[in-house]
């Protein structure tokens, strides 16, 4: 049971669907990604406010007492329960009397920031409203408050009915409204069903149709809220460029990395690894997954000589690729956490630290370190940077990088290609900017995920499906997978605080003309897939809880 001290504050407006449409980036940007969800509330006639909703979030009962007569403020006390228990609650509440109510079904947006709500409905018993809601202490000046909220609808072009107006149209649309039974016969009522289906059945948007591609118009990366949450509940910023202290999260993590014929680089990765400043407790819940694509020499005498104090686990499949390789990985995991990395790449120490902490506080999210490029030769002969690993990481492209014309071919899976040198990170406020599928030079959101240098919790990775397979040799398919994860509510977050050293190599498809060629061919790949029903790629997405 949630009870408050604090007293509700609201006030409600008309709005269309043409308003909506209009004005939702303006909202998303304010308010952060509105979720979407079916919701069924019974207004039961008693000597109070007293009714059930159910919505994806669960059933409620909720009691409500006006305090302020002027402003209709009112405080509530509620109980939550799972959807599971739906039945129970209804033939509980017929023992208690409330067999028979006022049903109002409608198709809910909402989202949450602080102590205020916004959320817009469409198809109520009193038609299609945008709703702003205050929590306020009690003694608060609920007028100020009142004309505060107001004066957010007329940000948005909105206006608010003042209580006067609510009232008549709240009476005009239930007059001649008979109360329905919540059960008929044994059975739920068709409108019970109805939200339980819906919120079963569609996901916070309506995947029937409607594309990846479409989802990415959508979706916003503003993932202010997510960062205001993680300083609050560890005392540091999420974009901090110093790296925290090591301590005990108790979470599993898995390092999957995939190798082919790159036993000397795969040797300096797993160094870099048991080099890394983790807390000893957190240590023993990492392990390391290399899996060998088919390489023309064993690599597991070099994985076996590691010694790392971390369990490692050797797999050697034929060569398929490193999407195959990745999701094999991916399938035999134990971790809560994936790391994705290279075998030619070396971490800088607190890298495995960084990420983990991050992933303890905050859910659906990505994060993407960023590499400096360096020669083997270089690597070998600088003791400095062996020793210290001090990674410049202002040199990966999403820092800064101008972009050439004979990349307009080779990106022509993103549209409104800009000739000129882009600062991704500047221009897009660290990627909270760079939602409803903007486009930098010839970078979009999804680009940013490089499987180099990048980390999400399993439960992402298996939602989505994990690496498409459609994928061969070179490129497009962390691509893809950013794509996806976007699509599905997830945020694409910077890690400032760490980095990694990428040895730079020959290609490893034969030719760098063959590795431009999979990338083309996986671009007309990626061009499809995008395009198709995003319930066809998507199959094991359901509706976000919130």
């Amino acid at each position: 049971m949630k009870g408050t001290k604090d007293i509700e504050c609201e006030v409600r407006g008309l709005i269309t669907a043409s308003d909506f449409n209009d004005i939702r980036p303006l909202i998303e940007r304010d308010w952060g990604r509105l979720h979407e969800t079916p919701e069924l509330i019974v207004f039961f006639k008693s000597g109070g406010d007293f009714r059930l909703k159910i919505n994806s979030s669960g059933v409620y009962l909720c009691q409500k007492i006006t305090v302020d007569q002027i402003t209709k403020s009112k405080k509530g006390v509620e109980i939550q329960l799972s959807l599971m228990a739906t039945e129970q609650v209804v033939r509980f509440l017929g023992e208690m009397g409330y067999n028979k109510g006022l049903f109002s079904y409608c198709n809910k947006f909402q989202a949450k920031k602080g102590g205020r709500v916004i959320c817009v409905k469409f198809g109520t018993k009193i038609g299609d409203f945008i709703e702003l809601e205050e929590m306020a202490p009690r003694g608060s000046d609920f007028q100020k408050i009142s004309e505060g909220l107001k004066n957010s609808f007329k940000n948005y072009g909105l206006s608010a009915w003042d209580n006067d107006v609510y009232k008549k149209i709240i009476t005009e649309s239930w007059a001649g409204t008979p109360a329905e039974p919540l059960l008929i016969g044994a059975k739920l009522h068709p409108l019970i069903k109805k939200v339980l289906r819906g919120i079963k059945d569609k996901g916070s948007h309506n995947l029937r149709g409607i594309s990846i591609a479409g989802l990415l118009k959508q979706a916003s990366n503003d993932y202010t809220v997510l960062a205001s949450r993680y300083e609050r509940l560890t005392g540091d910023n999420l974009l901090s460029e110093k790296p925290c202290k090591a301590e005990n999260y108790n979470v599993k993590v898995s390092i999957v990395i995939p190798s082919y014929n790159n036993s000397k680089a795969l040797a300096r990765t797993l160094e870099s690894i048991a080099n890394q400043v983790i807390h000893p407790q957190e240590r023993k819940l990492i392990e390391i997954i290399v899996v060998d694509d088919g390489s023309d020499k064993d690599s597991e005498d070099v994985v076996r000589r590691i010694k790392l104090g971390m369990t490692l686990r050797y797999i050697r499949q034929n060569h398929l690729g490193r999407v195959y390789a990745r999701n094999l990985g991916a399938f035999v995991a134990r971790g809560d956490v994936l790391i994705f990395i290279d075998s030619d790449v070396v971490l800088e120490r607190h890298f495995i630290n960084e990420h983990v902490k991050r992933h303890r506080y905050l859910d659906n999210i990505v994060l993407v370190s960023f590499k400096q490029n360096i020669e083997e030769l270089v690597y070998k002969q600088n003791k400095r940077v062996k020793s210290q690993l001090n990674v410049d990481i202002t040199k990966d492209f999403r820092f800064e990088k101008t972009v050439k014309k004979d990349w307009l071919r080779m990106h022509r899976h993103v549209r409104n290609v800009e000739l000129r040198t882009v600062k991704i990170l500047e221009e897009t406020n660290n990627f909270k900017d760079f939602g409803y599928n903007k486009v930098v030079g010839v970078w979009d959101l999804p680009t940013m995920v490089v499987t180099n240098a990048v980390s999400l919790k399993r439960t992402s990775f298996e939602l989505i499906g994990g690496f498409n397979l459609q994928f061969r040799g070179w490129g497009m398919e962390d691509t893809f997978l950013g794509a996806c994860l976007v699509a599905t509510g997830h945020y694409i977050i910077p890690c400032f605080s760490t980095g990694i050293l990428h040895i730079e190599h020959s290609a490893r498809s034969g030719s760098d003309k063959k590795k431009i060629r999979e990338f083309n061919q996986n671009v007309l790949v990626y061009l499809d897939l995008i395009n198709r029903p995003a319930r066809e790629i998507l199959k094991n997405y359901q509706a976000p809880r919130f």
